[in-house]
């Protein structure tokens, strides 16, 4: 019988995890011209982007990562969901700069930003989609702790599991915006539906 990777392990473990229903939260925008609002000191500092309030616990707390990608007439980098949350792996740093854009820390000239179909609204690097962007949840009118990301006052994300690959890649979630409209110039692939939901949220290195 073939093995269980440590990964794999930590994936299957995940499907076995109590199902949690998404908050029902509002959404306050905390501004997007500048990095005032983004963790650190005036929003300067490097930050880490994690699971938060999933519908899963078994990946709240998970970071991000990056990943390529190539699809039949489409290639670039997305943000994934790194199922490796031990410390002895690095994490990836992310900073914000100029008008409040995000970018991959050591990539400064690569924002990362929101990609317009809508049903593959994945986090990705690329000045063509929306502005990825900072935002506080209430619920009943309380503040709740620290940023979540989103778009146009859209803070939910979908998220897949996807399986390891050839070529060493390794298994990841990936992570979609949900609720955005159809944009008219952009065009819609096929996709898998998201198997449960939640929110990423900024949190200082």
């Amino acid at each position: 019988m073939k093995s269980l990777t440590f990964i794999s392990l930590v994936a299957l473990l995940a499907q076995f995890a109590p199902t949690l229903a998404v908050p029902n939260v509002t959404v306050v925008p905390l501004g997007s011209t500048n990095c005032a609002s983004w963790p650190g000191s005036r929003g300067g500092a490097p930050f880490y982007i994690k699971v938060d309030q999933s519908e899963d616990s078994g990946i709240d707390g998970l970071f991000t990562s990056t990943r390529d990608f190539n699809y039949t007439g489409f290639s670039g980098t997305n943000v994934i969901i790194d199922l490796r949350k031990s410390t002895r792996f690095a994490k990836v740093y992310y900073s914000c700069s100029g008008a409040g854009i995000v970018k991959y820390l050591f990539q400064s000239n690569t924002p990362i930003t929101v990609a317009k179909d809508f049903r593959n609204a994945y986090p990705t690097f690329g000045s063509a989609g929306y502005k990825l962007e900072p935002y506080a949840h209430e619920i009943d009118g309380v503040r709740q702790p620290g940023v979540f990301l989103g778009a146009r006052n859209l803070t939910t994300w979908g998220f897949n599991y996807v399986r390891e690959t050839t070529c060493g890649q390794i298994d990841y979630y990936s992570a979609k915006l949900q609720g955005l409209p159809i944009d008219p110039d952009t065009e819609t692939r096929a996709t898998y539906d998201p198997e449960f939901f939640g929110f990423l949220k900024a949190e200082q290195v």
